[in-house]
């Protein structure tokens, strides 16, 4: 599988197919959200930058290059990215970026902060959003099982439909198997690689199954669960998704730039690579639709659009009220290194807490991290997957954002 026009030989998508199945399901569905963990480490080459940025932020005068763009830099270039944009968004309301790498090759075209991204499983914070909206206007409960949204022919069809409630979906503790467990759905991408897949379409895929366990009783990741939130918000709105999310986020949020993907790919966005059949080469993987419209991961959007969905949504009030927030972060499930809310990977670092979530599409990955106590998020997006073994963006910024820990 390569090349910029989307299409593959037979040979090449047989082994393409189960790298990028891998991949995708990895990032898409556990969201790794290292900072949780690695707290303030760094690797040395990069340490004067953040020690810089740090004496930025507190006021000092850098008379050279910004010292955040020297660290990106020094991290595309170590991850082995293409390239990629990072946006801090701080609690007095100003934004600091900086872009590095390539945003496509042949012709080679410079990385710039405007450039949209996918931002996969940050997608699934937005369908929360969504859902919690309408759950306080009383047009769902979350209490009310997911079966009740579900067309008839997929009655008793969809494993844990008839018992497991829209909370257990938003918490992933439904128990619903994974569309992406095996690689029929790459199969079908590999087939057509622009279809334009719907959220509905997908309940062939989830049907038939044995569920993962009794809902309620434990966490495990599973994609379907936005998926089939998707379904209940399109059942419920009487509208495709993409059109509620401009209604409901996008435009009070004044994401500009922000949509589901779509054909023919907008300029804006930054061509998308990926080693697709394991051959230790990069290739153009844009043209690939592995969910476009999917509730799961089907979002585009900017740095400076991220930035302002945090600021509509935990500072200004525009998106949920302080209720919905403190039940979205607060009724949790344990999930290894962190906790799992509504949608969000709930966490602590040496600086407070943390929410957020991480994600990838394919040929894309995406860190999204909200400090509330400093009001403070950081956003990272690149157009590709590192290559080397590297911590998060986020987690290596946090001293040179906040300064040493107390």
């Amino acid at each position: 599988m390569a090349g910029s026009q989307g299409r593959a030989d037979g040979r090449h998508w047989v082994m393409g197919n189960e790298i990028m199945g891998r991949m995708i399901k990895l990032h898409r569905v556990f969201g790794v959200f290292a900072v949780l963990v690695l707290g303030a480490y760094v690797f040395p080459a990069m340490l004067c930058s953040t020690v810089a940025m740090a004496q930025n932020v507190q006021g000092e005068t850098q008379p050279d290059a910004d010292p955040l763009e020297i660290f990106l830099k020094q991290y595309v270039d170590h991850a082995g990215l293409p390239g990629a944009v990072v946006g801090i968004g701080y609690g007095n309301g100003t934004l600091r970026t900086a872009a590095s790498g390539y945003a496509s090759v042949k012709p080679d075209t410079a990385m710039t902060v405007d450039r949209q991204f996918y931002i996969g499983s940050l997608t699934k914070m937005m369908t929360s959003v969504v859902t919690l909206q309408l759950a306080s206007e009383k047009r769902i409960n979350l209490s009310d099982k997911i079966g009740k949204f579900l067309p008839e022919e997929y009655k008793g069809r969809i494993a844990n439909s008839e018992t497991a409630t829209i909370r257990d979906l938003l918490r992933n503790s439904s128990g619903i198997p994974d569309y992406l467990d095996g690689e029929f759905f790459f199969q079908l991408v590999g087939s057509d690689p622009q279809h334009g897949w719907r959220n509905i379409e997908l309940l062939p895929l989830i049907a038939d199954h044995d569920a993962y366990f009794e809902p309620g009783s434990t966490y495990a990741p599973s994609n379907s669960n936005f998926i089939l939130l998707g379904i209940m918000i399109e059942a419920v709105e009487g509208d495709l998704i993409e059109a509620v999310f401009n209604r409901r986020i996008f435009e009070p949020a004044e994401m500009r730039n922000t949509s589901f993907g779509r054909f023919p790919r907008p300029d804006l966005l930054a061509r998308g690579f990926d080693d697709a059949d394991d051959d230790g080469q990069l290739e153009d993987v844009t043209d690939y639709d592995v969910g476009d419209q999917l509730a799961d991961g089907g979002v585009m959007s900017t740095v400076e659009d991220m930035v302002k969905f945090a600021r509509a949504l935990f500072v200004n009030g525009v998106l949920l009220g302080p209720n919905a927030i403190e039940r979205a972060t607060s009724d949790t499930i344990f999930a290894g290194d962190g906790s799992y809310g509504y949608g969000f990977v709930i966490g602590n670092s040496a600086w407070g807490p943390v929410w957020g979530h991480d994600g990838i599409y394919f040929g894309y990955s995406a860190e999204f991290s909200w400090f509330p106590d400093q009001d403070t998020v950081v956003v990272f997006l690149s157009n590709g997957r590192a290559l080397n073994d590297v911590p998060t963006v986020t987690s290596m910024l946090m001293t040179g954002i906040f300064g040493k820990p107390e």
